[in-house]
């Protein structure tokens, strides 16, 4: 990360320009009694003296900024191994895990990790309760709790985010850029997103853009858990069978078992505001040796992508995926 970038913690912080986050996650995909509950600050040393309540106060900003450059950071201690350019983020909240970029579009951010998928719905890089009309933030770009935060990546790596904004009265949120990604065009002129941890960038390229209903009702009793972290290379020739017929289009990148790949989730209601659903953008780990580059000729529309039960019977069609096999994400 560089001076530029180390700018933007700063600002993210302060929240006087950071881009703001978006659209509810596929967090109530998850079991209840799989989270645990409870709320954590994770604010430390000087870093807690740059908190502004409330509503944004410029003044009160642009003061906390220039102590922040003066005095840089200052935390209790950093994990064994974590890059320098991580630490100024990480000094003001240690629930930091890593850096979110998709170069060439308005997502450069920090993601945050807490003990369940909940309260980064709410709280934002601050520690501050936030609604959909704060002014600023609404919550936390937030890796999936059960992913790894170690230089190790897990073997899917999930990041929830919500996506309201662009609306008259409602900031923007980070993860709206993702709506963009219908658009076979925007893939093409878009396709890396860059995921730094405390100890390391891994460059992912997108081979995925889909829709999946959070709800069993919505699907024929069934729900497409594309969230789990850490399934087998035997289990995720699955879960890519399950990509492959949800996709909005080809985009030409591969996909294999053994790859690691990193999925963005949010919100979005193309199916209509009474069907729960998510959009999701999925890429893989960029190989070795591999460019970053695509081939623009393979990136094909798939007009007949599956959708849920409940879209075939409000349009009067037949669905050809429903009697296709479930699939149910293993570790082993």
């Amino acid at each position: 990360m560089d001076s530029k970038k180390i700018l933007a913690v700063v600002c993210a912080v302060l929240a006087v320009v950071t881009a703001v986050f978006g659209g509810l996650t596929a967090a109530n995909m998850l079991k209840k009694d799989e989270a645990p509950s409870g709320e954590q600050s994770a604010l430390s040393g000087d870093a807690a003296n740059f908190k502004i309540e409330g509503a944004v106060d410029y003044d009160a900003a642009a003061s906390a900024l220039e102590n922040v450059k003066t005095n840089g950071y200052k935390a209790t201690q950093f994990p064994a191994g974590i890059t320098e350019d991580m630490k100024q983020a990480y000094s003001i909240n240690n629930n930091l895990v890593g850096w979110l970029t998709i170069p060439g579009t308005e997502v450069d951010t920090a993601i945050l990790q807490g003990k369940d998928n909940d309260y980064y719905l709410k709280y934002d890089f601050y520690e501050r309760y936030t609604t959909e009309t704060t002014g600023t933030n609404y919550g936390n770009l937030y890796l999936d709790y059960r992913c790894s935060n170690t230089a190790d990546v897990s073997k899917n790596m999930v990041i929830h985010g919500h996506t309201t904004g662009r609306a008259s009265g409602i900031p923007k949120q980070a993860f709206r850029s993702l709506y963009d990604y219908r658009d076979m065009q925007y893939f093409i002129e878009n396709p890396i997103i860059k995921y730094q941890t405390l100890y390391g960038e891994h460059t992912y390229k997108i081979c995925a853009v889909f829709l999946s209903t959070t709800q069993r009702a919505d699907d024929n009793g069934y729900m497409f858990n594309y969230i789990y972290p850490d399934m087998s290379d035997g289990n995720m020739v699955g879960y890519i069978n399950q990509v492959k017929q949800r996709m909005l289009y080809e985009t030409g990148v591969s996909l294999e078992p053994t790859d690691k790949v990193i999925t963005l989730s949010t919100c979005i209601y193309d199916y209509g505001a009474s069907v729960d659903t998510r959009l999701v953008v999925v890429g893989r780990m960029l190989h070795e040796g591999e460019s970053e580059d695509i081939d623009a000729s393979l990136v094909k529309d798939n007009p007949d992508y599956r959708r849920p039960q409940v879209w075939y019977n409000r349009n009067g069609k037949v669905n050809p995926y429903k009697d296709t096999e479930a699939w149910k994400p293993s570790a082993y």
